[in-house]
Parts: structure tokens; sequence; C-alpha cells
């Protein structure tokens, strides 16, 4: 995510619940975290860190998805205080609309370069 060390393993978090008539998409990272005053502008294409490898078009994406889809995306802090979380919600479907059947609830847990 966002301001990932390329010498350090990255560890992320990613959990998905139903909240009342959305559902929440919580991705948490152990990296350096996001100053609140940067926040928005993560949003904002071509945006990133000095010395970032990133294209600054990540969380653009994501946002533009997210809005077409009448939900929000938003930047925080996880509970360790350390970090960056992004979370999303979208609305849930109509209750006739198509549905896939997902595994049992999980937290996946990604180590990667």
């Amino acid at each position: 995510m966002h301001g990932h060390l390329p010498d350090e393993p990255s560890r992320i978090a990613v959990r998905l619940r139903a909240e009342g008539e959305f559902a929440v998409l919580t991705v948490d990272d152990a990296g350096p975290g996001i100053p609140p005053g940067e926040r928005e502008a993560v949003f904002r294409r071509f945006h990133h860190r000095p010395g970032s490898p990133g294209s600054g078009l990540g969380l653009t994406l994501v946002a533009q998805q997210v809005a077409l889809h009448q939900g929000t995306a938003t930047i925080g802090t996880p509970p360790g205080g350390t970090g960056t979380r992004v979370e999303v919600h979208l609305p849930l479907s109509a209750a006739d609309a198509p549905t896939l059947r997902l595994p049992r609830r999980r937290d996946w847990i990604s180590r990667g370069d």
C-alpha cells in the first residue's frame, strides 16, 4: 500500500463484512501510514510520495469504481495506531439481485515484496 518500503516485507490484512445495508471492505497495512492532511490527496490522479515506485493511480481507480457503485472510500489508521486503513463501503444489492456464495468468514493476511 501507500508508502511501502521496497526492502521490507509487506503485511496486509483484508476483511469483508456486512454492516447494515452496506458491504464493508477493510484493508489494513503495517507501513508508515498516511498523515491526516494527505489522506484526501491520495485519491487524486498521479499523487504519490517522492520516491514511491507507484504511478499514483491505484487509489484513484478505487475511488472512481466505488463512486460508480454509490459507495465511499476513506483512509484512516488501523486500531494498532500504525499503518494505513482503507475502508470501502458499498450498498448491498437488492434482495432479488443475483448473488455469489462466499467462503466462510476469514481474515486474510498476505506477505509479499
